[in-house]
């Protein structure tokens, strides 16, 4: 058997892509701020491509973050009402996570909730109010290993 792998070295990823009714974020692993950061470029670039009012956060298999991630994180929250975003749904099953979108959300001009699981994340997202994404499919990506 493996030894066990300290969380900072666990294959890393986070990637957007656009779906049919939101665009979803799926992350894994040890997230970075350059990570961050190159996934927020594409969220934007995405929103003003296919606009979309609803956007699926998949956090559950994050298992860590640099604590620089706060300032990117923050800056594209400020932005999303202006990019179209009217509500964010989190899915995550970390406290940590869970408490820091809580801190994050204060402040913003669009609803931020967490979710335990996907299905009821979606549910809320396609809720009243929500305008549903373009069909075509474009995703980007940014993912590296951590150190």
């Amino acid at each position: 058997m493996a030894p066990p792998i300290h969380y900072t070295q666990q294959p890393s990823k986070l990637a957007a892509s656009l779906g049919t009714a939101c665009i979803r974020v799926h992350g894994g692993g040890f997230v970075t701020r350059e990570m961050l950061e190159q996934t927020a470029d594409d969220l934007r670039r995405e929103l003003r491509a296919s606009p979309s009012s609803g956007l699926l956060v998949d956090l559950r298999e994050v298992a860590g973050y640099e604590t620089s991630c706060l300032a990117p994180a923050l800056q594209f929250l400020r932005e999303a009402a202006g990019l179209g975003l009217r509500r964010i749904a989190l899915v995550a099953s970390s406290s940590v996570l869970r408490t820091a979108s809580r801190v994050a959300s204060q402040g913003v001009l669009v609803e931020l909730r967490t979710f335990d699981h996907e299905p009821s994340a979606a549910q809320w997202l396609l809720g009243p109010g929500v305008v549903m994404a373009r069909t075509h499919h474009s995703s980007s990506s940014a993912s590296a290993a951590a150190p």
